[in-house]
């Protein structure tokens, strides 16, 4: 009967204070767990080189879409020029791009910005150095933990000369080795761009609030890298939305060079004939005067046509310039972004201990419990 009572008492489950009392127990084990743990993470701390984050606040302004609202609009009339007929150049108000700011994460990620960013050149102030972000990251940065292995065995390459990343040619592929691809992926982690839309700008338009961050060991190169990929970023933008405007612009300015040689050309021409002919009364003299007066008046007409186009295709480039207002500029940064010492110590001393109680469960009811079924 006692023995029936005892079956029937036996507990299939485990009490908070069961728990409690094994764990105090195996104390020995929670404080070995936790213990390794800390020293771990102290481990990673140590060994983990420091990181410096900037970031930058950029305001995009939309233009408004109308050619009545812009540069043009505001100085057509006031010029005397003719807004919609400019060379055929789209002036129908329409400001479609294909190239959004929530492009722009994209485009800073995309390999040809990256190699150009590579090219630029920093400054190191305590090693009073100067050179290029590759040759920066390549050989004035820290592996991280987990880039030990790789960095120990290219110690253990002989070192050749410096290989230059190749430019992008048009028409031709990129030819790039295993290294400088494992360098333009290094890069691409330590620049993040993050778009926020907001509602009614001061254009009248919607405007995107553009943060641009970079992460590197030294803090003056952070905030010296982040300054080098807003100005990238921006000329790219500018590029992208002007490229039209101004090969209009240079083929315009072309076209007026000429016609102003010419002018002068049958001006010079039309002066030396008059000096030449004073008392000339003959028929043949008039004719050949009046030909040269109407080259002139041509000549004349084309040169005044392409100075007023040449003026509205330099206000169209400007009006369709970009827009930029720096809310937040670059700062070097004073604390470091990474490692975060208290959260990883505190964070790996927690899973210590977490994973102490587990093995104290396992070791006192499963293992346990598989003894004495086998009993």
């Amino acid at each position: 009967m006692s023995k029936n009572t005892a079956i029937i008492n036996k507990k299939d489950y485990l009490e908070i204070r069961d728990l409690l009392i094994k764990l105090k127990q195996n104390r020995g084990i929670l404080i070995k767990s936790a213990v390794i743990a800390f020293l771990a993470g102290v481990f990673i701390v140590v060994f983990t080189p420091k990181v410096y984050k900037t970031e930058v606040s950029l305001l995009a302004e939309s233009n408004s879409g109308s050619p009545a609202n812009g540069l043009m609009g505001q100085l057509g009339n006031l010029a005397g020029f003719d807004v919609g007929g400019l060379m055929g150049m789209d002036m129908s108000g329409s400001n479609n791009s294909a190239l959004t700011p929530d492009l722009y994460p994209e485009v800073v990620k995309s390999t040809t910005f990256l190699i150009d960013i590579l090219q630029e050149n920093v400054y190191l102030p305590q090693k009073e150095l100067t050179m290029s972000v590759g040759e920066y990251l390549q050989e004035q940065t820290k592996p991280t933990i987990s880039g030990w292995p790789g960095y120990a065995l290219s110690l253990l390459k002989p070192k050749g000369e410096k290989r230059l990343i190749p430019q992008k040619n048009e028409g031709e592929p990129l030819n790039l080795s295993q290294a400088d691809l494992d360098l333009i992926k290094g890069l691409a982690n330590t620049i993040e761009v993050n778009i926020i839309k907001s509602e009614g700008g001061i254009t009248g338009g919607d405007s995107k609030i553009i943060k641009v961050s970079v992460e590197q060991q030294d803090p003056y190169v952070s905030a010296l890298l982040t300054e080098k990929v807003i100005a990238s970023l921006k000329q790219y933008i500018i590029d992208y939305h002007t490229s039209k405007e101004k090969k209009d612009l240079a083929f315009i300015e072309a076209r007026y060079q000429e016609a102003k040689a010419r002018y002068f050309e049958k001006q010079e021409a039309l002066a030396d004939y008059d000096d030449s002919n004073v008392n000339v009364i003959l028929a043949s003299a008039k004719s050949r005067r009046d030909r040269l007066v109407t080259e002139s008046t041509l000549a004349s007409n084309l040169y005044k046509s392409l100075a007023q186009k040449r003026e509205q295709a330099q206000i169209l480039v400007q009006d369709k310039t970009p827009v930029f207002t720096v809310i937040e500029p670059a700062k070097v940064p004073q604390q470091k972004s990474k490692p975060k010492t208290i959260f990883t110590i505190i964070s790996l001393t927690l899973i210590g201990l977490f994973a102490g109680t587990c093995i104290v469960l396992w070791k006192e009811f499963i293992v346990s419990n598989g003894t004495n079924n086998i009993d």
